[in-house]
């Protein structure tokens, strides 16, 4: 039987037993491990309540994951960025922005290490 869950007052789904973002839960199951301090997960089609494993994207801290909006906020618009993409189009450059931003972080991990 599957948890019960229930949807939050910022529109996340929770697991009514523990209290815990569903989401989280889910990336955690994904990657294999507990989520690190300070990791944020991210939807990739900006729907809060679409926790698959395919949707959900983790990012080692809040800034970068701003910096993925912000970049989406200057190509598609504010709207799109924060609320989701209305066609598969769209929704495309999403993943080209992610593409982006993983080729960002790896450069950037291997400057500095």
């Amino acid at each position: 039987m599957p948890a019960k869950t229930y949807i939050d007052d910022n529109g996340y789904r929770r697991y009514s037993d523990s209290n815990r973002l569903v989401h989280r839960v889910v990336a955690e199951k994904k990657l294999g491990r507990a989520l690190k301090k300070g990791e944020v997960v991210h939807h990739k089609d900006r729907n809060k309540l679409n926790n698959s494993p395919s949707n959900l994207w983790v990012f080692k801290n809040q800034y970068q994951h701003d910096k993925a909006h912000k970049y989406d906020a200057k190509r598609y618009g504010k709207q799109a960025s924060y609320k989701g993409f209305k066609n598969k189009q769209e929704n495309t450059g999403c993943m080209a922005t992610l593409t982006f931003g993983i080729a960002v972080l790896v450069s950037l991990y291997f400057t500095f290490n």
